[in-house]
C-alpha cells in the first residue's frame, strides 16, 4: 500500500498538468478574442477614445504582445478609414459636377455647336495645366462657315439658402472676367439648382461680364432662368447665350 502512494501521486501531477496547460490554452484563446472584439469595436466606432485605448494596451500586455505597436496599427487603420471616407465625398461632388457639365453639353445642338476644349480639373501637388482654371466647356457656334467662341462655367447647387445664390469665389469670378477678356469671347455660367446634378430643378444662365460679385440675390436672379426643356441659342450678334 505505501508503495502504490507515489505512483498515485505522480498520475495526480500528471493530471494536474494536463488540466493546467488546457486552462492555459483556453484563457489566452478568450483573451486573443476580447483583443480581437475590443479592435473589431474601435474600427466600428471609427474613434479611438483613451478608455478604448487603455483596456486594448492592457488586452495586449495580458497577451504578451506589443501594446505600442497595436496601438500605431489601429490608428493607422483609422486613418486610412477617414481618408477613404474624403476620397468618398470627393468622388461624390466631381461625380455631381461631371454629371451637371453633361447635362449642359447636350442642350448645346450638336449640329451648330462644336466643343473645342472640355476641361479635366485634375491636379496634384499643387500642380495643375493651364486650362483647370479656365471655364469648363468651350464652345464654338458653327453657322454659314462662320466661327463664334464662346465658353461655359457649370455650376449645380443641390439647394438655395437664405436671400442670396453662391456660385463662385472672388478668384474664380476674376479668372473668368480675365479669360473673357484675353480671349476675345463671351463667358457665361449656367447654374443649375435644386433637382439632381443630371436633371436640375431650375436653369439660370448668368452672363459673367454682368456680375460684380460672385453671389447673387434671389430677387435679381429670375430675369436669367433659362426653361429646362429647352436648347440653348447663342445670338452672336448680341454675343448672348439663351
Amino acid at each position: 500500500m505505501p508503495r502504490m502512494l507515489p505512483i498515485s501521486l505522480i498520475i495526480l501531477g500528471g493530471i494536474l498538468l494536463v488540466s493546467g496547460i488546457v486552462l492555459l490554452v483556453k484563457s489566452k484563446s478568450i483573451r486573443n478574442e476580447s483583443l480581437t472584439q475590443a479592435i473589431a469595436a474601435v474600427k466600428a466606432d471609427g474613434v479611438l477614445t483613451p478608455k478604448e485605448e487603455k483596456l486594448i494596451r492592457e488586452i495586449a500586455i495580458s497577451e504578451g504582445k506589443d501594446a505600442e505597436l497595436a496601438i500605431r496599427q489601429i490608428k493607422s487603420e483609422l486613418e486610412e478609414s477617414e481618408e477613404d471616407s474624403e476620397t468618398e465625398l470627393i468622388d461624390v461632388n466631381q461625380k455631381a459636377g461631371l454629371d451637371f457639365e453633361k447635362f449642359v453639353v447636350q442642350k448645346f445642338d450638336k449640329k451648330f455647336f462644336k466643343i473645342r476644349n472640355w476641361a479635366g480639373d485634375k491636379f496634384v501637388d499643387g500642380r495643375y495645366a493651364d486650362t483647370t482654371t479656365q471655364p469648363d466647356i468651350q464652345l464654338s457656334l458653327i453657322l454659314r462657315g462662320q466661327s463664334y467662341p464662346l465658353a461655359v462655367e457649370c455650376k449645380w447647387r443641390s439647394e438655395s439658402k437664405g436671400d442670396y445664390i453662391r456660385f463662385a469665389n472672388e478668384g474664380q469670378l476674376e479668372r473668368y472676367k480675365a479669360f473673357a477678356a484675353k480671349e476675345n469671347q463671351p463667358v457665361f455660367i449656367v447654374l443649375g439648382i435644386g433637382g439632381k446634378a443630371s436633371d436640375p430643378a431650375a436653369l439660370y444662365i448668368l452672363p459673367v461680364q454682368e456680375l460684380t460679385k460672385p453671389y447673387i440675390s434671389k430677387d435679381r436672379i429670375g430675369k436669367y432662368k433659362k426653361k429646362i426643356d429647352a436648347d440653348f441659342f447663342f445670338d452672336q450678334e448680341t454675343n448672348r447665350l439663351r
